[in-house]
């Protein structure tokens, strides 16, 4: 495999910055050839994704949960099943526990369209699973926090609640 030449890398730097800028996202360069954004989801709110260049690809990479406290199967299962139809974007598993969105593209691909779609598929996938996963990895601390919210006369998480026909379940 060769390593993608000055200009390539120069090319994809003025997408990323383009797209990014175009798209209205705050960016912070983090690092060289490293950026950060934030997505603003529906039922997950803030999505973190780190942009990197290396000498080959464009990587995204955008933390979905920390670790879990229990449902580990139920998750993971989900979580697998998303994989087999989420393309250049799948859900790993870090080291520390902690679930992440992973994708990329070959440097010579890259253009405003397809880093726009890889943003848009961290999007769709973290809003469209996240529930769920907060449901089964994090059941206990939600069945307190309704017990607290109830207590208190609030209105329920709907995070909470039983799964739903809306979509952000399945």
């Amino acid at each position: 495999m060769t390593t993608g030449s000055n200009a390539d890398r120069d090319r994809v730097r003025a997408v990323v910055a383009d797209t990014l800028s175009g798209a209205g996202l705050a960016v912070d360069e983090v690092g060289e050839d490293q950026w950060m954004t934030v997505l603003a989801g529906e039922w997950k709110r803030t999505i973190p994704v780190l942009i990197e260049l290396d000498e080959r690809s464009l990587r995204l990479t955008s933390l979905f949960t920390g670790e879990l406290d229990e449902g580990h199967a139920e998750v993971y299962a989900l979580l697998l099943r998303r994989n087999r139809h989420a393309g250049p974007v799948h859900f790993a598993l870090e080291e520390t526990g902690d679930i992440v969105l992973t994708g990329g593209l070959p440097l010579e691909v890259v253009d405003a369209t397809r880093l726009d779609e890889l943003l848009g598929l961290v999007l769709e996938l973290s809003d469209r699973t996240f529930n769920g996963v907060l449901r089964a990895g994090f059941a206990g601390y939600l069945a307190a926090e309704q017990r607290w919210r109830r207590g208190a006369g609030l209105a329920p998480n709907p995070v909470g609640e039983p799964a739903s026909d809306d979509g952000a379940d399945t």
